[in-house]
C-alpha cells in the first residue's frame, strides 16, 4: 500500500514550532520588485529553470535535478540506506515512484519534483548550481521569507501558502488547480498554494538520513549552505498542512531539494 508518513513533521510541529516559527538568521528590510527573469537557467545536462526575481536575489523556480557537477562529473548515486547514512562525498536519490500513486517511472518523479541532494554534494568544490549561482545561505532564505511577508502584509504564517505552487488536491479555485496530477500538494482542508511570487514550491518530501523517504506531497524541503553544527545545517520547509516557511536544523545526511540562487543585478 502507498503510503506517506507524516511523523518527522508531526515531530517538527510539537518539538520545534514554538521556538523556530519566527526565528531567522537576520532581518532585513526587504523591498524590492517581483519579475520572472526573462531567460531559463540551463544546468550542465540541459535541464532548463525558469527564474524569478525576489528583491535582491533571483531565484530558480523549480528543484534543481543535475546529476553532475559543473564540471561534468557525475555525482554519486543508488546508494543502498546504509552507504547513504555514511557517505562522505556528494550523492543524490531519486524519491521512488513506487511509493507514489500517479507516478510510473524515476523520469516522471525527477521531471515533476527534481532530485534530492546529501548535504555534502552541496559543498563539493566542482559545485552543483549552474555557473554564476549557488546554494542559498540561511539568511538569504529569511530574506525571501521577509520580503513575501512585507509584500503581502500577511504575518508569517501566511508565507508559506503565498509560495506554494497553486495545484493541490482539493484547491478551492478549482480547475486545474484542484488535480491529482503530479506535481501537486495533497489536500488540506484550510490551507492551499497561491503561487503569489512564481516561486512555484512543490512538495517533494525528503530522504531521511537512516530510515528511507518519507512525505511527498506533504513537505517542500531545502538546503541552506549554513552549518548549525558539525553534524547539522539549516534548513527550510513548508507543509501542506500549516501556511509557515520554518527554519529548522537537518542532519547533513539527509536528502533535501535544492534551489539555486543569484544576486539581482
Amino acid at each position: 500500500m502507498k503510503n506517506l508518513s507524516r511523523s518527522w513533521g508531526m515531530l517538527l510541529w510539537t518539538g520545534f514550532i514554538s521556538v523556530l516559527l519566527l526565528s531567522s538568521c537576520k532581518l532585513t528590510d526587504s523591498n524590492g520588485g517581483n519579475d520572472v527573469e526573462p531567460a531559463p537557467l540551463t544546468d550542465i545536462d540541459g535541464n532548463e529553470y525558469p527564474t524569478v526575481k525576489l528583491w535582491e536575489h533571483i531565484w530558480m523556480a523549480e528543484n534543481l535535478r543535475t546529476t553532475r557537477y559543473n564540471d561534468g562529473t557525475p555525482i554519486t548515486t543508488g546508494l543502498s540506506a546504509e552507504d547513504w547514512a555514511s557517505a562522505s562525498e556528494g550523492a543524490y536519490a531519486i524519491y521512488p515512484h513506487q511509493e507514489v500513486e500517479g507516478i510510473d517511472s524515476d523520469e516522471e518523479m525527477v521531471n515533476a519534483y527534481g532530485l534530492l541532494y546529501n548535504w555534502q554534494a552541496t559543498r563539493d568544490s566542482r559545485r552543483l548550481c549552474p555557473e554564476g549561482w549557488r546554494i542559498p545561505e540561511c539568511d538569504e532564505w529569511s530574506d525571501l521569507r521577509e520580503f513575501v511577508d512585507d509584500k503581502m502584509q500577511v504575518g508569517f504564517e501566511g508565507v508559506g501558502d503565498a509560495l506554494k505552487a497553486a495545484r493541490q488536491v482539493g484547491h478551492p479555485w478549482g480547475g486545474a488547480h484542484d488535480t491529482n496530477v503530479h506535481p501537486r500538494w495533497n489536500g488540506n482542508m484550510n490551507h492551499y498554494g497561491r503561487d503569489e511570487f512564481g516561486f512555484t514550491a512543490h512538495a517533494a518530501g525528503f530522504r531521511t538520513h537512516e530510515e528511507g523517504y518519507r512525505d511527498l506531497g506533504h513537505v517542500a524541503s531545502w538546503w541552506s549552505s549554513t552549518q548549525q553544527s558539525e553534524t547539522d545545517v539549516f534548513v527550510r520547509h513548508i507543509w501542506n498542512w500549516e501556511n509557515f516557511m520554518i527554519r529548522r536544523q537537518a542532519n547533513k545526511h539527509m536528502g533535501l531539494s535544492i534551489r539555486c540562487i543569484k544576486d539581482a543585478r
